[in-house]
């Protein structure tokens, strides 16, 4: 008789049957060198990509801060021909401010500057000193001598500060190299001027320079320092 058929066999338990699926020992599973490889690879990829964009937009910036300043001495030029007053741009090196001033007096300064204002004055001569409504001039005397005022312009006239990632390294004239304080660049009422380079960076230690020329009517923009 075979073993196998005898009634009093019996087929034993295999191992994983003794325990219930609930209370099996579970095992920690760990990463794999596939998956560890392939994370490293993930993050070398957007360390590639995106580093130089970060680059790339900060140069930008300085790009159109560079151009923004060149827009305003081309303007303060032209508008020192079409006047035939002479203008300069005003510069805080260290503040990163500046703005377009024109030479005129205080008194003619500060009519341009309330021209739109005209309709809300009162008309003085109109008015006696013995009428206790008559308003009080408190106006300085008027000086005659002229000196440079901000012109008035919404966006030329007040000061314009440069992005917080660009800053103005200096000026070089024919007064020498300067880092610091405030600088003017002129422009005579037929629009020539000294022979200057200004230089703005940003704080990944890219330059740009800013070429002006005695007698072009443009500002002209390079790559690198202002002193090589």
């Amino acid at each position: 008789m075979n073993i196998s058929d005898s009634p009093l066999s019996t087929t034993l338990p295999s191992r994983t049957s003794r325990f219930p699926s609930s209370l099996e020992p579970q095992r920690e599973r760990g990463f794999t060198l596939i998956e560890m490889m392939a994370v490293v690879v993930i993050m070398a990829m957007v360390f590639i990509i995106g580093v130089p964009r970060l680059g790339t937009s900060k140069l930008r910036i300085l790009n159109n801060e560079a151009e923004a300043i060149a827009a305003s001495l081309d303007f303060a030029r032209q508008r020192a021909v079409m006047t035939g007053i002479p203008h300069r741009l005003f510069i805080d090196l260290e503040e990163g401010g500046y703005r377009i001033e024109i030479l005129s007096t205080e008194e003619e300064a500060f009519a341009a500057l309330a021209a739109d204002y005209e309709e809300l004055q009162f008309d003085l001569s109109s008015r006696t000193a013995d009428d206790p409504n008559a308003p009080l001039d408190l106006r300085p005397p008027s000086r005659t001598e002229r000196a440079f005022y901000p012109i008035p312009h919404p966006k030329y006239g007040s000061f314009k500060w440069i992005d917080d990632a660009v800053y103005f390294v200096g000026l070089n004239s024919s007064a020498g190299w300067i880092e610091g304080g405030d600088v003017m660049i002129g422009f005579e009422a037929d629009g020539t001027t000294e022979y200057a380079l200004l230089e703005i960076a940003d704080s990944d230690d890219n330059h740009l320079t800013l070429e002006i020329e005695p007698m072009l009517d443009r500002v002209r923009k390079r790559e690198g320092k202002a002193r090589s």
